[in-house]
């Protein structure tokens, strides 16, 4: 009876210090703060599927309209929820040597070297010198040195619906864009990427798409298991990502490598630039000519050049590769597909571009170049506002690295430990009406040259902001406005009966997507 009872006194103890005792700590603090649940924390409804993550983060935000920043509890982790746009651009610009880390609630540290190791999970100086090192493979020349690749792929992609529209007689074609935009993006990172040569349309059960598919599918679980129990899924090394994609992306990306500096073969890809960087021959070649840049891409901050040279490990090499992977695979066909069903659903918007784009592509030889994707002004417009009404990241995160003084309210001031998480509601901020008049409309006039020298940059982080935004940002809008620019002009994009009017984000899903799916039809022009 004594065994039993000290049993179940510890089992007692470890529910109240797992799950209790956390949602306290602001309370402790004197720190205003919203009431959270065990395990789920404020996420509770986006826990059992009845609300996006989208929804719960504008609850959150509306929580204390009159306060800066006060507490939160993700999946049972307190954090500090910042509200202000002061506060905001200290954080992620001015201040970053107080938060230069990422949490690690997506890659959990200590579970697979080759999550260790890639730029989004590097910490400190590692993440310093890792970054300066890769910084050089995203300038404007490096793209301009990969879109041809691109527009192989994409031109195979509208080809094959060019074709499927012929057959039948030209009566639209049902499709639904996730299934589709994944192939498209599948096949451009593996040509771009990895050196690999894929028609995921006309080989759909092509095992780099199978692969591709697992890692980019966050499981509900693996997240609340990493969040909350993160000794349990160290202990069992589970990430939120199969073990079994991981590792055969890691192996393509390693046997190309060693095939390619075994027979120097040379070839303009993401691999390419990984075996510069590892050979200390990669070097920045920009112009001001190439910094013409998409409205949406992020500087890269001066705070992290560096002189210093890193030695890149097989382990560091396949985790760029695998990190080259999630951003080109999910990430970009998730923004795509938002994009192309708002212009579908917006018929002016899309003739519009059409013919500014046919406009551009005839004054320039009738070939779509890097230069002439960058003209396309009207484009830029359309996928910026895409990325402000459909943020692909809802939810920035920073680590205080040192301690740090935030402004809770007027006149009230809180000192922030080391080790204080800290999170930026991107999804709150673009579609505040504050900031953003009428948020649910989609209207890409929003960023046109006389309208976006208006918009505050600190509100608009489809990318984040700062020395640690995302380094990918010119490929996957690069990449995005090929994919739209082709589908745009071959196709006259329309509602079916199974469209969705209005969009409405899914609950079932970690991942931002459609509740039914993005289904539009595809009428031949």
């Amino acid at each position: 009876m004594l065994i039993l009872a000290l049993v179940v006194l510890t089992i007692i103890v470890a529910c109240y210090w797992y799950l209790v005792a956390p949602l306290s700590h602001w309370e402790k603090r004197g720190i205003p703060y919203v009431k959270g649940y065990p395990i789920v924390g404020n996420f509770f409804w986006h826990a059992i599927k009845k609300s996006s993550m989208g929804d719960e983060l504008i609850k959150l935000y509306n929580a204390y309209p009159e306060k800066k920043c006060y507490g939160i509890f993700l999946f049972g982790r307190p954090a500090i929820f910042v509200r202000d746009l002061d506060i905001t651009k200290n954080v992620l610009i001015k201040n970053f040597e107080n938060f230069v880390d990422h949490s690690d609630s997506v890659f959990l540290e200590g579970v697979n070297p080759i999550l260790d190791r890639n730029l989004l999970a590097l910490r400190g100086n590692d993440w310093r010198d890792m970054r300066a090192t890769l910084s050089p493979a995203f300038t404007g020349s490096k793209m301009r040195g990969m879109f041809q690749l691109m527009v192989d792929a994409g031109e195979y992609f509208v080809n094959y619906f060019v074709n499927e529209a012929k057959k039948s007689g030209g009566k639209p074609l049902n499709v639904e864009l996730k299934e589709i935009m994944t192939r498209l993006t599948n096949d451009v990172i593996a040509t771009t990427a990895f050196g690999i040569k894929i028609d995921s349309l006309r080989d759909p059960n092509n095992e780099f798409y199978r692969m591709g598919s697992k890692a980019s599918t966050i499981s509900t679980w693996r997240l609340l298991l990493s969040n909350f129990l993160p000794h349990v899924a160290r202990f069992f090394r589970i990430s939120l990502f199969p073990k079994e994609a991981v590792d055969y992306l890691r192996k393509i990306a390693l046997e190309t490598i060693s095939i390619r500096e075994r027979d120097n073969i040379y070839r303009p890809d993401m691999l390419q630039l990984l075996i510069e960087a590892k050979n200390g021959s990669l070097k920045q070649t920009d112009t001001n000519e190439e910094n013409n840049k998409a409205f949406a891409a992020v500087e890269e901050s001066k705070l992290i050049q560096t002189n210093k040279k890193i030695h890149l490990g097989e382990d560091d090499l396949a985790a760029q590769a695998f990190l080259f992977f999630l951003g080109g695979f999910d990430t970009v066909s998730s923004a795509l597909c938002f994009a192309v069903y708002e212009l579908a659903l917006n018929p002016d918007i899309q003739e519009h571009l059409y013919k500014e784009n046919e406009k551009i592509l005839n004054e320039n030889n009738g070939k779509l170049t890097y230069d002439v994707l960058n003209k396309m002004k009207y484009l830029d417009m359309v996928m910026s506002e895409a990325l402000r009404k459909w943020p692909q990241a809802p939810l920035l995160d920073r680590i205080c690295t040192k301690t740090y003084t935030v402004e809770v309210e007027d006149g009230k001031e809180i000192t922030l430990d080391k080790g204080t998480v800290l999170y930026f509601p991107a999804w709150a901020l673009h579609r505040n009406p504050e900031y953003y008049p009428n948020p649910e409309k989609f209207d890409p006039e929003r960023f046109s040259e006389e309208n976006k020298d208006k918009i505050n940059p600190t509100t608009y982080l489809p990318f984040g902001a700062g020395p640690r935004n995302c380094i990918g940002s010119r490929f996957a809008l690069m990449e995005a406005k090929m994919a739209i620019f082709y589908m745009v002009k071959y196709f006259e994009l329309i509602p079916n009966e199974k469209s969705m009017i209005p969009p409405k984000v899914t609950t079932k899903s970690v991942n931002t997507t459609l509740e039914k799916g993005f289904h539009v039809a595809l009428k031949l022009r």
